[in-house]
């Protein structure tokens, strides 16, 4: 089963559509159990209602390895953090017409602050966050994102249509700009992401290198890029996507209340 950790803003929205493209209702949205943590007793759960479950993914699976899942093969993709937080913050008031400064969000957000240690170890501990993206099939690099989407075509146990169309949710640039101008910002952001700005060079200098040598390929490699989808979108994506919101968002809902009242 492909685990993938969603961390925001990493181009996993753009990955998430692949899963989806491949494996349709045999793919599980964990967003829709509106949990805070996905946990091993929701993916027993999802095992029931997804027929030969393939795939999960999504922005509350917390410390995967708490899922005790058979035979795993652990996504997440990572981005240099000061650019993940300036994007993230960017999508906040573009999208969610956030109000607050930049300064504020540093500081009252946790999304904000070490977001990819603390979802990958469950708290804030660089040493566990590395072992556990030293045992992913593939740690992918948004700024290399085909090149990862080559390895993975080469590393993964099931065969992957891996073509995609980039989902861009924001396409003014001008807050992020206007962010990367500024050094005390900058250095501001660094301070608040100095655990997954460890966790991203310890990826970036000896995770993605080793994978992309067992790929057979080399980090620095130029490849071709998927982003050129020419198969369409496939009748399992469309069916995978209405399974989700349809069917599995609405029976947690009634599971959800079911535990409350009990």
């Amino acid at each position: 089963m492909i685990i993938f950790l969603h961390i925001p803003k990493t181009a996993g929205s753009t990955f998430k559509f692949i899963l989806e493209n491949n494996f349709g209702v045999s793919h599980c949205h964990t967003n829709h159990t509106k949990k805070s943590v996905f946990g091993k007793t929701d993916l027993d759960f999802a095992k029931k209602v997804f027929p030969r479950l393939r795939s999960i993914a999504g922005p509350n699976i917390v410390d995967p390895f708490q899922l005790s899942a058979t035979d795993p093969f652990y996504i997440t993709f990572l981005r240099e953090p000061v650019l993940r937080v300036i994007s993230y913050y960017q999508h906040s008031v573009v999208g969610d017409k956030n109000k607050k400064s930049f300064e504020e969000c540093l500081r009252e957000r946790k999304s904000l602050e070490n977001l990819a240690v603390k979802l990958i170890a469950g708290e804030r501990n660089l040493d566990k966050a590395k072992r556990f993206i030293e045992k992913c099939g593939l740690v992918g690099l948004t700024e290399k994102f085909d090149l990862s989407l080559h390895v993975l075509e080469r590393l993964c146990p099931y065969k992957l249509n891996v073509n995609y169309k980039r989902k861009m949710f924001v396409t003014d640039n001008t807050i992020k700009r206007s962010l990367q101008d500024d050094n005390r910002m900058i250095e501001m952001a660094r301070e608040y992401n100095k655990l997954d700005i460890e966790l991203y060079s310890f990826a970036v200098n000896e995770v993605f290198p080793r994978l992309c040598e067992k790929a057979g390929l080399s980090p620095s490699d130029e490849v071709a890029s998927y982003e050129t989808y020419t198969n369409g979108i496939q009748l399992k994506y469309i069916l995978g996507r209405l399974y989700n919101k349809l069917f599995y968002r609405q029976i947690c809902k009634i599971r959800y209340k079911n535990s409350v009242a009990g």
